[in-house]
């Protein structure tokens, strides 16, 4: 019996050790960079998915900018429908940067943590920029005159650019961090 007790200890430890080695050689039990390089893909994907809606705003605007006055009613259908592909490009940006901000808080390595919050920031700001934008349909809908729209328009477009910008910057740190930490992406 006190053999049967010995082998059963010994095995036991056998087994406790080799299950120590093997969580110490497959890194640290916690790293959820998989999880966050998933996270990563969706985000990527909804970038992608706003990117079309906002080239299809960008068209509509386009086409209500070089409506004659005449056409009001035409243009301000134009107005609408933009209004609600920015709806979507503003929804999407905030679902990628939800999937940033949420790998963001995994365990993972501090330079790819940096580099999502980065990310998380950029699309908060771009959705803003989209919310900026969508002003100047807008402001076609809501001018009495010519004149109130034109100064709605450009200072939506105004803001809509300084927003472009400080998103623009938040990319580059993003890409920065990446480029100067390979190994901590992608594992």
């Amino acid at each position: 019996m006190e053999r049967t007790w010995k082998n059963l200890s010994a095995t036991l430890l056998a087994v406790t050790m080799v299950l120590g080695v093997g969580l110490a050689c497959s890194g640290t039990n916690s790293d959820e960079t998989e999880k966050a390089n998933a996270l990563v893909n969706d985000g990527n994907a909804a970038v992608d998915a706003g990117k079309k809606f906002i080239t299809d705003a960008q068209e509509k605007i386009t086409t209500m900018m070089g409506t004659d006055f005449k056409h009001l009613p035409a243009a301000r259908n134009l107005a609408n429908e933009a209004i609600r592909l920015y709806d979507q490009a503003e929804d999407k940006c905030k679902a990628a940067a939800g999937k940033y901000d949420e790998g963001s808080k995994l365990k993972v390595d501090d330079h790819f943590k940096d580099y999502l919050a980065a990310k998380a920031k950029e699309f908060n700001t771009r959705a803003d920029a989209i919310e900026a934008l969508k002003s100047v349909p807008q402001a076609l809908l809501d001018a009495q005159n010519y004149n109130a729209f034109i100064s709605r328009a450009n200072a939506a477009n105004q803001k809509a650019e300084t927003l472009g910008k400080q998103a623009d910057d938040l990319a580059s740190q993003a890409e920065k961090i990446q480029k100067d930490n390979p190994n901590s992406f992608k594992k």
